[in-house]
């Protein structure tokens, strides 16, 4: 519709261009990511540091691999939750959730015992952040996948084992 005195403007004309539309959507969906970990406490309100365990990530080796990331002597508990499925159709995508109910937990650390590099993760937690995470993973070949949590004073561990139809890592 027009009227008298003023110039036609096509709704489509306002309207972003579609490229335009996806970045400013991506870049509001990261910033809502990044204040949700703020406030769930993963993610901490100082500028981020690399605290990469070199060694341990680099290692070949399970043994090797628990020894660099100092959670050789870890006990099993039931109170670390392993969820992971018994076959994986996708080993490059690999579903892994982990949960902690033991008090004080600092830190919780995930293996792949035949990956290439078996030290496949590490999440930090600041005191009073729930203890889960949920993260997809690459597996070389069928392995168990250990849990470890820090918490308090001690290291305790959960596995289980996942058989993959496909190996990921090699290609």
């Amino acid at each position: 519709m027009r009227f008298p005195g003023t110039s036609t403007v096509s709704e489509k004309s306002l309207m972003l261009p579609r490229q335009q539309r996806r970045s400013f959507l991506g870049r509001i969906g990261g910033l809502s990511a990044w204040i949700a970990g703020l406030v769930a406490g993963v993610i901490p309100a100082s500028p981020a540091r690399a605290d990469r365990n070199v060694a341990a990530f680099d290692a070949k080796a399970i043994d090797d691999a628990l020894a660099a990331a100092g959670v050789l002597d870890a006990t099993e508990s039931e109170a670390v939750i392993l969820r992971a499925p018994d076959i994986a159709e996708n080993s490059a995508l690999v579903h892994v959730e982990i949960e902690s109910r033991l008090p004080d937990t600092s830190s919780i650390l995930l293996f792949a015992e035949r990956n290439p590099q078996p030290f496949v993760a590490q999440f930090n937690f600041l005191s009073g952040a729930e203890p889960f995470v949920a993260v997809r993973i690459k597996m070389a070949e069928s392995a168990h996948l250990r849990a470890v949590v820090r918490a308090g004073d001690g290291v305790y561990f959960a596995r289980r084992e996942t058989r993959v139809t496909l190996g990921g890592c090699a290609g």
